[in-house]
Parts: structure tokens; C-alpha cells; sequence
């Protein structure tokens, strides 16, 4: 396997959940172990989307339940160290100029493209729905998924729903950049044209920009297209580094070793996004703390040192799809559980270490939005 294979594989990938006319094959939720971990959470929006609260902490619902206070929404101490527990999607949308509250963009409307060019062990869909196989999914336009979202908006403002308001969507997957950014794009005009109050999430693995410049080479795809997202301020996107060092890449993503260029063909794909204006977030998943440090230093070579601050670990847990995974190989969920902690616990000593020696500031203290990154020349 090489970069051109790569890029022949994700080519065939993108022909079986990018139709024709540009409708998007997106994965049904119902019947899949997916979608019971959702309901434990907040129910889904068809068959086709859900609505993901990013900081149980901050959620009015999730407090109700636990015979909780609403937060004060002034207690703005509260409201951070809320978020630097969980995630802090609510201050990326919030710095983006949406004018809305941090505690109303806690929700984030989620739909899933049904294919993706990895098979990483511990991810949170079932293998039928990240396969690009039709069965099991349906095509939608763009423009058909903004209408679910505005619909899912609208209910909720009308009837107060005790869930909260949602402003965010997120295009997800599956890996999105299958079609080169083109996605994003469209819905951020559609966004525009219709003055829709949104934010957009996207997020992706980082394998895809080599095969992002050869969709546009090759004319799939206009010119520029990542140029173009980046002109637009309502966009963040969450860049998944897996691993740390090319043996704990090739463990998080369980590709075989002959996939070790695409390692390093991360860094590339995240250069490309940052020189494209892109708000981009790293976050590191399943690092090993052995190369974490090693991992940072090069990223603040690349990218400035605010590519420390702007980075971070995130713990992994075993949801459905991944049990049933894990069991099928052998493997004892709760032990694996217990090792992935370890090294979470391990990493976050890291990412203390290295922040502080930078910046003397304590790790997740400096929020992330409105930070900016520069790609070396």
C-alpha cells in the first residue's frame, strides 16, 4: 500500500456514498447498538440524526435528573470548569459570533455518512454503518439534511423543549472528507442563503489531504474548496490525531503496518486545513505516553506553539459497538477499560508537563477558541 493506492481506495469509497447528483448516503440509527447508547442520552431525531449534548454538566435536563440546580448562566468559573471536564464545542461555536448563550450551544444535531476509510477498534458506530454498504442507509441532499435540522430547531423553540435549544450541526461519519470538503461547504452556504442561525461542526481522521488535492486535480472537486470553508466564520472542525508515534497509530486505527505512511500523511492533511484559514481543533485519542511529549514538540514546530494549547487528550471509553468488538477478539471490556484510563491518566500528566514548561499556565486553562495556528512554510 502507498499514498496512490490510498487515494484509489478512498476514490471507490466516495462512489459508493457520494451519489451522481450529490446526495450524501447517511447511516440509520434504529436497530444498531449505537443507537442504545444514544437513548441513554437524548433521543433521536428520526431514523437518520440525533442531537449529542456535549458537557452532561452544563445540560438544564441532565442536572434535573440528578437533582441538580440549572447553572447560573453569569457563573462563568462554573461554566469553564464545566467544560474543560468533557468538551468544549459550546465555546467554539460561541466564539464564532453566533450570538447565542455558552449554555444554549450545548447541543449539537449529528448525522453520520455511512462509510470510512478506517477500522479504528474502539470507535463508537457499528461496523454496518461505517461499511458503504447502501443497506441500512439512505441518500439525502444537503439541503434535505438542513431542512431535518431547522425542523428539530424549531420544535424545540416552540415547545421550550427541558433538552435545551440546538444551534449546532455536525456533518459526521464515517470520514466526511470523502468528498473533499465539498460537503462542508454547501451547508455553510445553504446556511447563508437561507439565514439559518447555525454553527458547523465538522470533524475527521486525518487521512485524506493527499486524496483531497487529487479530487481536485482530477476536476471532482472546484478549486480551492478548503480555501472556501475556511472564509466562513461559523465553522470549527475537531482533528483526530490517533495515536502519537507510528506503532500507536497503526493500534488506534487497527490498520496492518503497511499503512504506516498514512502516519505522517496526518500531518499533511491537518497543514492543509490550517492554511486554509480552517478554525481546527486537535485532539489526540489513545496517545501513548511514552511519545506524547515527542508528539506536542512537533506539532508546535509545524504549527506555533499555540498548538500546544489548542491540543487536546481525550479519554476513550467502550461504548455497544466496541464491546461487542472487544468480546468477539477475546478481549475483557472492563480490563480494557482499565488500561485505557491508565493511559489517559498518564497522558494528561503529560500534556500538564508540557503546557506548564511552555506557557506556565495549567493544562486546559487557556481556552481553545481563538487561538490560531500557522502552518511552517
Amino acid at each position: 500500500m502507498n499514498i496512490e493506492s490510498w487515494i484509489d481506495h478512498n476514490l471507490a469509497l466516495r462512489r459508493r456514498v457520494v451519489s451522481p447528483d450529490g446526495r450524501y448516503l447517511l447511516a440509520s440509527f434504529p436497530g444498531t447498538k449505537q443507537a442504545t447508547d444514544i437513548k441513554q442520552r437524548t433521543p433521536l431525531v428520526g431514523d437518520y440524526g440525533r442531537v449529542k449534548i456535549n458537557v452532561k454538566a452544563l445540560s438544564a435536563a441532565e442536572r434535573l435528573k440528578q437533582g441538580l440546580p440549572p447553572l447560573d448562566p453569569d457563573n462563568g468559573a462554573a461554566i469553564n470548569e464545566a467544560i474543560k471536564q468533557e468538551f468544549d464545542m459550546p465555546l467554539w461555536a460561541s466564539h464564532s459570533g453566533i450570538s447565542v448563550p455558552v449554555l444554549d450551544l450545548n447541543n449539537t444535531f449529528v448525522y453520520q455518512l455511512k462509510g470510512c476509510n478506517l477500522h479504528c477498534p474502539w470507535c463508537y458506530v457499528d461496523d454496518s454503518n461505517r461499511n458503504g454498504e447502501r443497506e441500512g442507509g439512505k441518500f439525502f441532499s444537503v439541503s434535505a439534511i438542513l431542512d431535518i435540522f431547522v425542523q428539530e430547531q424549531r420544535r424545540r423553540k416552540k415547545s421550550e423543549d427541558p433538552d435545551g435549544p440546538v444551534y449546532n450541526i455536525r456533518p459526521s461519519g464515517g470520514e466526511m472528507t470523502l468528498d473533499g470538503g465539498w460537503h462542508w461547504l454547501r451547508l455553510l452556504r445553504l446556511i447563508q442563503n437561507r439565514s439559518v442561525r447555525a454553527y458547523v461542526q465538522g470533524d475527521t481522521n486525518l487521512t485524506t489531504g493527499s486524496y483531497m488535492e487529487a479530487l481536485e486535480s482530477m476536476g471532482l472537486i472546484k478549486d480551492h474548496t478548503l480555501d472556501k470553508v475556511g472564509d466562513f466564520r461559523n465553522f470549527g472542525l475537531l482533528c483526530s490525531f490517533k495515536g502519537t508515534d507510528t506503532e500507536s497509530f497503526l493500534s488506534a486505527t487497527g490498520m496492518p503496518d503497511s499503512y504506516a505512511f498514512l502516519e505522517e500523511e496526518r500531518w499533511r492533511t491537518f497543514a492543509g486545513f490550517v492554511r486554509a484559514g480552517i478554525d481546527a481543533y486537535p485532539f489526540v485519542y489513545d496517545p501513548d505516553p511514552r511519545t506524547l511529549k515527542a508528539f506536542m514538540e512537533k506539532g508546535a514546530q509545524l504549527f506555533g506553539e499555540n498548538f500546544i494549547l489548542k491540543t487536546w487528550a481525550s479519554p476513550l471509553k467502550p461504548y455497544g459497538p466496541e464491546k461487542a468488538r472487544l468480546q468477539a477478539r477475546g478481549i475483557d471490556p472492563e480490563k480494557y477499560q482499565r488500561s485505557l484510563d491508565e493511559k489517559f491518566r498518564q497522558a494528561e500528566e503529560v500534556m500538564q508537563e508540557v503546557v506548564h514548561r511552555t506557557f506556565r499556565k495549567n493544562y486546559k486553562d487557556v481556552p481553545r477558541a481563538g487561538l490560531v495556528l500557522k502552518a511552517a512554510a
